[in-house]
């Protein structure tokens, strides 16, 4: 096991970064989509919970297309090269 975790402490390669910025991402989405979907079921009005059920599926929605696209950076199908 521990011949496994060596070496992860060195510097990130700019797919690394890719990827971890879009999984911290999504995870970030998740969380916001679920504080508002509580929200809308304390909401104040009725119009007030569908505009914050509205933004939280739209959230999800985006959350889901971010994770594919962690997916296809993990994959190797979108690779982001160091900065010059």
């Amino acid at each position: 096991m521990a011949d496994l975790i060596q070496g992860l402490d060195g510097p990130r390669t700019a797919q690394q970064e890719l990827f971890y910025d879009l999984e911290d991402a999504t995870a970030i989405i998740g969380w916001s989509a679920t504080e508002l979907s509580s929200m809308a079921g304390r909401g104040k009005s009725p119009e007030e919970a569908i505009t914050l059920s509205k933004i939280s599926a739209l959230l999800k929605d985006q959350q889901a297309i971010i994770s594919l696209y962690a997916d296809e950076v993990k994959a190797g199908r979108i690779v982001r090269s160091k900065a010059e």
